[in-house]
């Protein structure tokens, strides 16, 4: 049996990838699904879980208080919806997970729940939800708020969130629908009831009107970072998106997730810590130095648009910082997880130190070999005791086959990872080992 699961999230989202890199196919359009549903063909050869498709619903304008640098670089902008892509995908694969992000705050419950269903039904029981609570007041803007809910009641809301849904799910029982033509009963109406749900933040009668799904409900995957979003995590997630670091880095944050779904009465065997790791290949070790040199160099290079980025994500303009003078301590009400990489460079650090820092003590971006970076991933479940990965970037073609084509054949070679599906639904291969 394998020992740990393999996913890839695509952080960009549905968006513009390496419009000015080669290596995409010629006739490369990504207002069109065809180069993801190649993309998730080659995942599914290579028995990936699931593809997770991120979101955001705005033009950032963090930066510099303008959505110029934003919209003249294609960064985080502009993207398509992963709702709609979902479907694509799953008329192009039979047993790849989708994890569609979907956000808490500003879906209404009902229409999500219906969606994520209807979509469950038509991919035969592949669906998942990254359930994002959402970080921004330009995302909150477009849905017709002045400003971004405070960090921890956004989690308080998506809490109860998933509780309404859940009822909403759970609402039609799984053999409420008999389709009889002879006694000319469809549905049973003693198996669907309404949930007449009313908590703090959301109101609901229900029932949908889409009968249960093949897997019920779909799979939950979260990303929580922040020790609120760690506790939401172990509270409902069935996945965890989690970011790589250190060996002690990574077995502190899983045992603390683990440790809240203990305390809110789950098995923490029944959540999965997948760690995102970004592997660069080379054709031989004498490769690895040159290699991570151009990356750092390449680092320095792109620096705006990493500050830019993180703009857009904690809300803060770091256009107006001094590159070269400390930083500080900094606060937001936005992605926490942010703060915390800063913090680890301590308060003397300054901005330019910390977007071109090196992750050399980490595992974030892992160069080498295929069977190096297998040895890497190898080392990190025995110490770790983690879960799985998520492969953690665009779906450039040359990237997906080298991951697909080079590194999944040394991972399976040594029993790391499937080579085959066990069962026909997300859940059932997630649980499978």
């Amino acid at each position: 049996m394998a020992e740990f699961h393999l996913g890839w999230f695509l952080g960009p989202g549905i968006t513009v990838q390496g419009w000015n890199e080669p290596g995409y196919a010629p006739g490369y359009d990504w207002t069109k699904p065809d180069i993801f549903q190649d993309a998730a063909r080659a995942l599914e050869r290579a028995c990936f879980d699931v593809l997770i498709l991120e979101d955001t619903s705005a033009v950032p304008y963090a930066y510099g208080g303008s959505m110029d640098y934003y919209l003249r670089t294609a960064t985080m902008t502009p993207k398509l919806d992963p709702v709609i892509l979902t479907p694509y995908l799953a008329q192009a694969t039979k047993r790849l997970g989708l994890a569609v992000t979907m956000t808490s705050t500003f879906y209404p419950p009902w229409l999500l729940a219906r969606s994520l269903s209807t979509m469950d039904h038509y991919s035969d029981g592949r669906i998942a939800w990254n359930i994002v609570t959402a970080t921004s007041d330009a995302a909150a803007q477009n849905y017709g708020y002045d400003k971004q809910f405070e960090h921890d009641l956004r989690y308080d809301m998506a809490d109860e969130y998933v509780d309404l849904c859940s009822q909403l799910w759970d609402a039609w029982e799984a053999d409420a629908v008999v389709m009889d033509p002879e006694s000319g009963l469809f549905v049973d109406p003693d198996k669907v009831k309404a949930i007449n749900f009313e908590g703090r933040f959301y109101k609901s009668r229900g029932p949908l009107n889409v009968p249960r799904s093949p897997q019920g409900r779909p799979v939950f995957v979260a990303p929580g970072g922040s020790p609120r979003g760690r506790k939401f995590s172990g509270r409902n997630a069935d996945v965890v998106l989690a970011t790589s670091g250190t060996m002690a880095d990574m077995k502190k944050y899983r045992d603390d997730v683990r440790g809240h779904a203990a305390d809110f009465g789950r098995d923490p065997d029944s959540l999965k810590v997948m760690y995102a790791v970004t592997p660069i290949l080379v054709n031989s070790p004498n490769e690895v130095a040159g290699k991570k040199a151009a990356l750092a160099e390449a680092k320095k290079h792109h620096m705006e648009k990493g500050m830019a980025a993180m703009s857009f994500l904690s809300g803060i303009d770091f256009s107006t910082f001094d590159l070269d003078a400390p930083i500080g301590e900094i606060k937001t009400n936005g992605m926490q997880t942010m703060l915390q990489t800063f913090a680890k460079h301590g308060p003397q650090a300054t901005l330019r130190q910390i977007m071109t820092h090196s992750a050399d003590d980490g595992f974030n971006q892992m160069v080498g070999t295929p069977e190096m970076i297998a040895g890497m991933m190898k080392d990190i479940v025995d110490e770790v005791g983690g879960d799985g990965f998520l492969i953690a970037g665009h779906i450039k073609p040359s990237y997906v086959s080298d991951i697909c084509d080079r590194l999944v054949p040394e991972l399976q070679r040594r029993g790391l990872t499937r080579t085959a599906y066990e069962h026909e639904t997300f859940r059932e291969n997630l649980m499978a080992f």
